[in-house]
């Protein structure tokens, strides 16, 4: 594993794990572990991981990871391609099949797959179709209406 990749690893852990509520306190349970890192990479790294400040119900804030490790960017993508380039979703048992406009099926796919949802075993991408593969048929209609939510689609 890369040295960025690990640092990254053990931030997402620390955040997941501890109360951190400043850049010097996360800095030093990072050297903790072994990892010296600047103020500058700390600051690049949190943002480039869609880390956010949270309030406490105490008081004062805390970093907090977003849900699997996915960015604000990241869900932002996904819903402006899904918006752009999906034509429609349809469930089949525990798939769903997405329609896309040519061309565009692999970069959507793409997205889904950034998001890193526990719905999702796994995703195949072709020209304009994507298949999204469920564990189960719950699962597979959870993942339905998120998709559709994030599109505004009401659809039954």
């Amino acid at each position: 594993m890369k040295d960025k990749e690990l640092r990254r690893a053990r931030i997402r852990e620390l955040l997941q794990d501890a109360d951190l509520e400043t850049h010097e306190m996360l800095a030093a349970a990072l050297r903790r572990r072994g990892i010296e890192v600047s103020q500058s990479t700390l600051s690049k790294d949190l943002r480039e991981l869609g880390v956010v400040r949270m309030p406490r119900a105490e008081g004062g804030f805390r970093y907090a990871v977003p849900e699997a490790g996915t960015t604000p960017r990241d869900l932002h993508l996904l819903e402006r391609e899904l918006c752009d380039y999906q034509v429609r979703a349809i469930r089949a048992q525990n798939l769903i099949v997405v329609k896309t406009l040519a061309g565009h099926a692999q970069s959507l796919c793409a997205a889904i797959d950034r998001m890193a949802w526990s719905e999702i075993v796994g995703t195949l991408g072709g020209e304009d179709t994507i298949l999204i593969i469920a564990p189960t048929n719950q699962d597979a209609e959870a993942l339905l209406q998120r998709l559709r939510q994030l599109t505004g689609d009401q659809a039954p």
